[in-house]
């Protein structure tokens, strides 16, 4: 076979929406550029994992395995050991069943046991690294020879020669009307004049988020702004003053169509997507992600639509000076079309694009995908 004539693609993610979601975007695109190449995904057991596959009717190969065994103690680890151990021949069943050509990893405890898996049984394997700090698993899997693929122009942990850089993956985000898209968040639209702004506390939430957001909305000086927070916790939308709490939503359509910013934590993939959409953002990272990659990728995509909040250091008032600035520089009036997705199709198509030049050109021993 030769190396452009790839006929079956095993992509393996699991942990959080940050791992699985870029790998669900390459699986779509495959689909639509490549429907000769089939396509079977691997996954952890998490509940959060099934309902992030879930929503995109994708039912996965899943491995009992829940989270690194290095970030726990006691009997916690020596459990979370044994099912790893359990976790990679579970991985070579599903390999073995599927018989790949290739397998994409995207990181995360769950492609452990495939990159011992695949190993084991002679199937090329290739790492994509959404972050802009290589993760663990990303430099274990560089050490073993293994191509890695990066999400940022530098991949910090991993010398330059080691890392080609492709994007991340992006799901695709057609503009709706905004009366579309209100009804489809099951919401009217607000009656003030301010900006809608929505807060993206990734596919687990975050607390820390809400209570910032509640003590900025009650400011006089967004009183007439809208605030819609994505809360797992919320099982319907819960209004509050100017803060409207979401459930997950996992078609992000709707509510990048009626956001004019947006507020949101570092992970990789939400960076992309603001960016490509481009959505003037303030970028709260939560600080205690691993190896404290997401104030990496806040730098990393920091420029003049994208600023950086330390919610660590930095006080409110900074960070409502941060969305004034926006929101004064970013405006109709100035010739932002704010609810206007721009280029966020060029970019899902570009960066999936890259990744498979990679993962062509890896097996034909050349790594350079301009």
């Amino acid at each position: 076979m030769t190396p452009e004539a790839l006929r079956g693609i095993m992509l393996v993610a699991g942990g959080t929406g940050g791992h699985i979601l870029p790998a669900i975007a390459f699986g779509d695109w495959l689909r639509r550029e490549k429907p000769h190449v089939r396509i079977d995904y691997m996954s952890g057991s998490r509940p959060i994992e099934r309902e992030i596959y879930g929503a995109s009717n994708i039912e996965p190969r899943v491995i009992g395995i829940t989270g690194s065994p290095t970030g726990v103690k006691g009997v916690r680890s020596l459990s979370r050991w044994a099912d790893l151990i359990k976790g990679v021949v579970e991985a070579g069943r599903a390999l073995k069943n599927f018989s790949p050509d290739a397998c994409v990893m995207f990181g995360g405890y769950a492609s452990v046991p495939a990159l011992a898996a695949g190993r084991a049984g002679g199937i090329y394997s290739v790492l994509h690294e959404q972050n802009a700090l290589a993760g663990r698993v990303t430099k274990l899997a560089s050490k073993l020879g293994v191509k890695i693929a990066s999400g940022w122009k530098n991949c910090e942990g991993l010398k330059r020669s080691r890392y080609t850089p492709v994007g991340v993956p992006i799901r695709r985000m057609p503009l709706m009307p905004k009366e579309t898209a209100w009804d489809a968040l099951g919401l009217r639209p607000p009656a003030g004049s301010g900006p809608v702004v929505s807060v993206m506390t990734g596919s687990l939430g975050s607390g820390g988020m809400a209570n910032i957001l509640t003590e900025l909305a009650g400011r006089e000086s967004f009183s007439s702004w809208f605030f819609l927070l994505l809360d797992p916790e919320s099982a319907a939308p819960r209004s509050a003053g100017n803060i409207v709490r979401l459930p997950r939503v996992w078609d992000i359509s709707p509510l990048y169509s009626v956001s004019d910013m947006l507020i949101t934590r570092g992970g990789a993939s939400t960076l992309t997507e603001a960016i490509a959409a481009r959505k003037p953002a303030v970028v709260v990272p939560w600080r205690g992600a691993a190896d404290d990659h997401q104030m990496k990728n806040a730098l990393a995509a920091s420029g003049e639509m994208t600023l950086v909040w330390d919610e660590r250091g930095d006080s409110i008032d900074e960070l409502a000076l941060k969305l004034k600035r926006l929101h004064g520089k970013y405006t109709r009036e100035n010739g932002f079309e704010s609810n206007l997705l721009y280029n966020s199709g060029e970019a899902a198509e570009t960066n999936c694009r890259r990744l498979w030049s990679f993962v062509v050109n890896c097996r034909k021993g050349e790594v350079d995908v301009e």
